[in-house]
């Protein structure tokens, strides 16, 4: 099952999102939710009517943390809340959405009670329709049905939802995040940097058995040459890693897994290091991306084998805090915080994050494994 989870992970790697070419066009909103920049893998959101802004069904509401399945004999999308508290079902070309509260199951279940969820109609501006074979949805009816806030923002034609379950700033100080450091500032044409990956708040009785990030970084400038994983300084020998320098427009993405426990990273510093040479020796800047993309999930992610149990646990989504503060090299205003000579620890210009910044959806949504998307329009 391990060796499976392991190939699974760096097949994705070599899996190319075309969004970014393909869809980048000015009429196409970028969305983000809880501050995770959603990458759209084959249809875009596109807006219809007086404003109404439909998405793919999947990805989105995913990433929110929500199961969404597709019911192919009655064209039906149905979306269920992380918590568990709300059903949404939209019918293709059917401008009435159905919100159904659950919030009474368990009491009734609890007290042998028959249980009939209460159901209240909204009626839509722009009805769910399929285009491109993928069905579209409303995001801010269905967004906000779910209790997440919606916002957006014209001059940059953005969409922001929040919701609402971003940890605590507390919580976020104390949870396992990765950030990027470099070895130098200042590098010449053709000249190579090292830009590393660093773990902080490790728990205690494990191995860093993995790794998968994806970088945003300025590819006319700079040149993705290898990654590695690495344990501080020390590359780890026999670690076996894919990575896909067209993933997406100028971002990066590199997975590596290792089975070593003695070699393996056990303490907080670096776990990845990634190469670049410099093509032209001008200012060029690395930023951790912590996207979702709406076929692959979550860009960057960790995981941990635990030394004792045997077990292995992934960590991204909420559970893991992505510091996106960019490391800028051949730039004077660049803090020396962020030099990380020896690659031993994380670097110490991290700011305080934002409870905000942490993405939200912890759990790998079940509604990704179902539907043939080859036969019927994907929800």
């Amino acid at each position: 099952m391990k060796k499976q989870f392991i190939s699974m992970s760096l097949a994705a790697v070599l899996a190319a999102s075309s969004a970014a070419s393909v869809f980048a066009v000015n009429d196409t909103p970028t969305v983000f939710v809880d501050n995770s920049k959603i990458f759209f893998d084959d249809q875009a959101p596109v807006i219809l009517g007086e404003g109404t802004t439909l998405v793919p069904a999947r990805g989105v509401f995913e990433a929110m943390g929500a199961k969404v399945e597709w019911a192919e004999d009655t064209r039906t999308v149905s979306v269920t809340s992380k918590d568990g508290n709300t059903i949404i079902k939209l019918v293709i070309d059917d401008p009435t959405m159905k919100v159904y509260d659950m919030s009474g199951l368990f009491g009734a279940l609890m007290s042998g009670q028959d249980f009939k969820a209460p159901e209240t109609p909204v009626t839509l501006e722009v009805a769910p329709q399929i285009i491109n074979d993928r069905t579209m949805i409303p995001l801010r009816a269905v967004s906000e049905a779910m209790d997440a806030t919606v916002e957006w923002d014209g001059d940059n034609y953005t969409i922001d939802i929040s919701t609402g379950n971003a940890p605590s700033a507390e919580k976020l100080e104390s949870m396992i995040s990765l950030s990027l450091s470099a070895d130098k500032l200042t590098v010449g044409a053709d000249e190579e940097v090292a830009i590393y990956v660093n773990a902080k708040n490790l728990p205690e009785n494990i191995f860093v058995s993995g790794v998968t990030s994806a970088i945003e970084y300025d590819s006319e400038n700079f040149e993705f040459v290898k990654a590695e994983l690495v344990n501080g300084d020390t590359v780890i020998d026999g670690a076996l890693g894919a990575a896909n320098a067209e993933f997406s427009k100028n971002i990066l993405k590199a997975a590596s897994i290792t089975i070593d426990a003695e070699k393996a990273a056990k303490e907080d510093g670096s776990v990845m290091k990634l190469t670049f040479k410099s093509l032209t020796g001008n200012k060029g800047s690395f930023t951790l991306s912590n996207g979702y993309d709406t076929k692959l999930g979550y860009n960057t992610y960790i995981t941990l084998d635990n030394t004792e149990n045997k077990s292995s646990s992934l960590y991204e989504g909420n559970n893991l805090y992505i510091d996106t503060t960019a490391v800028v090299v051949n730039d004077d205003t660049t803090p020396e915080a962020t030099v990380s000579p020896e690659a031993t620890a994380a670097p110490a210009a991290t700011t305080a994050p934002e409870a905000s910044a942490t993405p939200e959806a912890t759990a790998t949504p079940v509604a990704t494994a179902s539907p043939e998307a080859t036969a019927t329009p994907e929800a």
